[in-house]
């Protein structure tokens, strides 16, 4: 397994990493993640990426017990703030307030005294960008936090936060949080150069698009998919997307290999992206999954699968933020 710098710090990350989104502390046992877990780290994986809000902290708590049994000085563990953790939470974003009581609560439920990477999960249009830039340095500075990033933030957003990191003399971003795959390839054109100038790390989500890219939807949805409940799914169950990822397996399948790992792949290997970001219902999925930390693509096989996906396609996500956005200045 490879491994990366996050720049202006002294961690390294799996170039392969470890979400716990919608698997630990709910969609999935918490024996199976112990397995999941134990199998990430023989594997080669170090980075495991929580968030708050995931299973409202019940992921955080599932990696805090396996914490306990394993050496955690060989880990990078994340997790991330900005949602409410429940329907009537009164806080909530990133205000300095939010920020300071959030990341007490996530070190209680995974047992530590340091996180490694603290993300701002969203831009927060409610609170100063100076105010959550001051706090999140703040951590650093406390030594709860060794690095803080962004998860979602457009590039201009992420350069004005180094600009006031700068003037108040706190730590920058280090590492921002997009999702990127084959099917959404948006980042490429100018948040990976923006990270590439301000030495920021590029770790993604969603590479296989929520299994989009494995192929399991070529024939309809199956009954319990993520596509079954998720409705994010929808703009991907399309005749364009339909002919793209056949293409993919079709390929995939003349050359004896998995979709899933060739996709993951292809992430892992493309410039500026530092680490790919994948969950896991099992750890069968997931030894099949570490196979594309090995699996080396040549230039022209990267060329080939992403011809067959456009490169310009604005994610659903990003509009839904917008969105999000414009729904909260009006409210």
């Amino acid at each position: 397994m490879k491994t990366h710098s996050i720049p202006g710090t002294d961690l390294m990350i799996s170039s392969l990493a470890l979400g716990g989104w919608l698997t630990f502390g709910g969609g999935v046992s918490d024996a199976e993640s112990a397995r999941i877990l134990h199998r990430a780290i023989d594997g080669g994986i170090n980075f495991i990426d929580l968030a708050d809000v995931y299973a409202a902290g019940a992921a955080e708590r599932v990696v805090g017990r396996f914490l306990q049994e394993t050496d955690r000085d060989r880990l990078v563990i994340s997790s991330k703030v900005f949602w409410p953790m429940g329907e009537n939470a009164p806080d909530r974003g990133l205000s300095r307030h939010h920020i300071h009581g959030s990341i007490d609560r996530t070190l209680e439920r995974l047992g530590l005294q340091e996180l490694d990477i603290y993300f701002c999960h969203r831009e927060d249009p409610d609170t100063e960008l100076a105010e959550t830039v001051q706090a999140m340095g703040d951590l650093v500075t406390a030594g709860k936090v060794r690095a803080w990033g962004t998860s979602c933030w457009r590039p201009a957003t992420i350069r004005k936060a180094h600009q006031l990191a700068a003037q108040l003399g706190v730590a920058p971003p280090r590492v921002e949080q997009p999702q990127y795959n084959l099917l959404e390839r948006w980042i490429e054109s100018e948040l990976v150069p923006t990270c590439q100038q301000l030495a920021m790390a590029v770790v993604v989500f969603s590479p296989l698009c929520g299994g989009v890219l494995t192929g399991k939807y070529l024939n309809g949805v199956p009954a319990g998919s993520r596509a079954a409940s998720s409705k994010w799914l929808d703009q991907y169950l399309r005749p364009d997307t339909h002919r793209a990822v056949q293409s993919l397996v079709s390929w995939c399948q003349s050359q004896g290999l998995d979709p899933a790992v060739v996709a993951l792949a292809w992430v892992m290997q493309q410039p500026g992206i530092t680490a790919a970001i994948s969950g896991a219902t099992s750890a069968a999925q997931l030894s099949n999954n570490l196979q594309a930390a090995t699996l080396e693509l040549d230039a022209q096989q990267r060329s080939m699968l992403a011809s067959w996906f456009p490169a310009d396609r604005r994610s659903l996500l990003m509009r839904l933020l917008a969105k999000l956005r414009r729904m909260v200045k009006r409210s």
